[in-house]
């Protein structure tokens, strides 16, 4: 019987640890690869500058609040809320200074003076934002990370991405301050430029048959496009619903007497009419046209009441007869 080979025993042992060091060779440069990949995520995140913000200090109920006031403003008393968009807008802020310089007829120069200061541009149309700059010098804020501000709004929350970008700012941002200061391109050096994004609530809106949107920033309840929506003119029950809400809080009734004691209507009454009786006419009026509006019985009612108590009270004063008038005693004649 033929013995087994040794030399084809060694061979299957050797190919049995070949396998082994493959397989474990293999499973340990997989766990350092995905290990690596790890590591790259982190230094690249570490190196990726962290995008920071203003804070969120106006909250949806607030600016709802902002908003009914604007509306107030502009005198749009009827409109419609059709949807609200909550995202983050980017601007840069950067320092200025501009030499401002007189000359006379003849080219010479007569004045100089320098100014500057820290204001901001819209990143996406580079249109001057005067409010951030009133909110940075005047209120305490600091910046905070955009991603933990994003994180504690929640909800449908975008992030616009800038159009300027940092090599064009420059010679951008000179022209714009020229412009605005009418200064020379040459006298306006600008430097340190920082990119920040703000909070922005955006309301769309119908008045009558038209869609208008109201931006209000989110950080300092500022109207951002103001101009977008119309100033309405206001009517006569305008003036009265004015009156009437000045009215209701005695603490505003300084300013009633104030509207009320105008020079057109003191020029048109006579000299011998009580301002106060003028008012108290006025007053009345305001309630019972109110009453009118509001189709409320006891508004009319007791405009009424005190319409007769007040005509009566009038009457009656112009009925009494005038006071004689005093005789001045006769000139002493001197004694002899």
């Amino acid at each position: 019987m033929p013995e087994p080979d040794s030399s084809d025993e060694d061979s299957f042992e050797d190919l049995m640890h070949d396998l082994e060091d493959n397989i474990f060779g293999i499973e340990q440069g997989e766990g350092e690869g995905e290990e690596k990949k790890v590591e790259d995520k982190k230094e690249e995140g570490a190196r990726k500058p962290r995008r920071k913000s203003l804070p969120a200090l106006i909250d949806e109920a607030t600016a709802h609040d902002i908003l009914r006031d604007f509306m107030k403003e502009k005198n749009q008393r009827k409109y419609d809320i059709m949807g609200l968009e909550i995202f983050f807008k980017p601007y840069w802020f950067f320092s200025y200074t501009c030499e401002l310089i007189l000359k006379d007829e003849g080219g010479n120069i007569v004045d100089s003076q320098e100014i500057g200061g820290r204001t901001a541009i819209d990143a996406i149309t580079g249109e001057l934002v005067d409010y951030l700059e009133d909110l940075m010098e005047n209120e305490p804020i600091e910046v905070v990370d955009l991603a933990d501000e994003l994180s504690q709004m929640g909800g449908d929350v975008r992030v616009l991405e800038p159009k300027i970008s940092k090599t064009e700012l420059e010679k951008f941002v000179q022209q714009k301050i020229s412009g605005a200061l009418r200064a020379d391109k040459e006298n306006v050096s600008v430097a340190g430029f920082e990119l920040l994004w703000s909070p922005v609530y955006k309301f769309w809106l119908t008045i009558g048959k038209r869609t208008h949107n109201v931006q209000i920033d989110g950080c300092g309840g500022y109207p951002i496009n103001y101009d977008n929506v119309p100033l309405k003119p206001k009517s006569w029950i305008d003036i009265l619903r004015d009156d009437i809400s000045l009215l209701k809080e005695p603490r505003k009734w300084g300013q009633f007497l104030k509207r009320t004691k105008t020079p057109t209507i003191s020029s048109r009454i006579k000299s011998k009419t009580n301002t106060m009786e003028i008012i108290l006419s006025l007053m009345v009026m305001a309630l019972f046209f109110y009453g009118l509006s509001e189709r409320s019985v006891l508004w009319i009612i007791g405009a009424t009441i005190m319409a007769i108590a007040l005509f009566w009270y009038m009457n009656r004063k112009r009925e009494r007869p005038p006071l004689p008038p005093i005789q001045q005693p006769p000139p002493s004649q001197p004694q002899q």
